[in-house]
């Protein structure tokens, strides 16, 4: 994965990147999507529907932002700055994504 600069963030479509790389890395382990699926209370096949919805994205970055060490550890795998995601977050927020799905 590509390493996202702190300039990046100033738009909607670096902020979703950010977002949709967390998804990936959730979705990548069982034990790490189990929780934001029951969460959500959707299910795995529903991810596909949802994943580009506002909404759904600050709710994956929530899930990160409030899970220091998962935060931690999709940072070092990103080869992002945490703050990068919390940033993503309030982006993404402020500009329409902190709805209902």
């Amino acid at each position: 994965m590509r390493t996202l600069k702190p300039r990046h963030l100033t738009s909607r479509g670096a902020a979703e990147e950010v977002a949709l790389q967390a998804l990936t890395f959730l979705a990548a382990d069982p034990e790490r999507i189990g929780p934001l699926l029951a969460e959500s209370g959707l299910a795995p096949n529903e991810l596909r529907r949802v994943m580009r919805a506002p909404a759904f994205q600050v709710a994956v970055l929530d899930h990160l932002i409030n899970r220091q060490e998962l935060l931690l550890l999709f940072a070092a795998h990103a080869q992002i700055d945490p703050g990068h995601a919390v940033a993503a977050r309030e982006l993404l927020a402020h500009q329409g994504g902190d709805h209902d799905l």
